[in-house]
């Protein structure tokens, strides 16, 4: 049997579907209802602003890459920033749209990103805490999330072999040197 996504994540999985497709400008409470097939007064019932949708959808994101931190901590051997370093290599294209519709909509409303900033925290701080070369350590993260965003935001001038020979490399510095 089929399990049916709860509205909640249904509506996640709506609001996500619009900014891939046409950006985060459309993102409104009326399109949210179209795109998930329920009406606005259900949208409200979950998300009563547009800012409660937003932030439904960075805990989402952020949920989302914690569980695959966990999942590659958990198929391999080595320290968190390896899993991390891993986890942003499998991020989809539609987590990418949505990150970068949050982070837009962050510029109007900073307190958006208090949630993402309390995860970063915590991560520089696991990642740190576990490192035999804390400096490493914190190179490779930043390395990583320098990456992500180049490429988020369409400014990344590397092919996708050349990325992806940055991120061996950086994954072989994390087994060697930052364990």
């Amino acid at each position: 049997m089929n399990k049916r996504p709860d509205s909640k994540a249904r509506l996640l999985d709506a609001a996500s579907a619009i900014v891939a497709k046409v950006g985060a400008g459309h993102l409104t409470i009326d399109a949210v209802a179209a795109e998930a097939g329920m009406s606005k007064g259900g949208v409200l019932y979950h998300f009563p602003s547009k800012h409660l949708l937003l932030e439904g959808m960075l805990n989402s994101l952020l949920t989302d890459f914690e569980d695959r931190v966990t999942r590659h901590r958990e198929q391999q051997d080595g320290p968190v920033i390896k899993a991390w370093i891993l986890a942003e290599q499998d991020q989809t294209s539609n987590q990418r749209s949505m990150a970068l519709a949050l982070l837009a909509n962050a510029a109007e409303n900073p307190n958006l990103l208090d949630p993402a900033r309390k995860f970063v925290q915590r991560t520089f701080s696991d990642v740190r805490s576990e490192a035999e070369d804390q400096d490493l350590s914190t190179i490779l993260l930043l390395a990583a999330e320098g990456l992500r965003f180049l490429d988020m935001l369409d400014l990344l001038p590397l092919t996708d072999d050349e990325r992806g020979d940055l991120h061996e490399r950086m994954l072989n510095l994390a087994k060697t040197g930052a364990s």
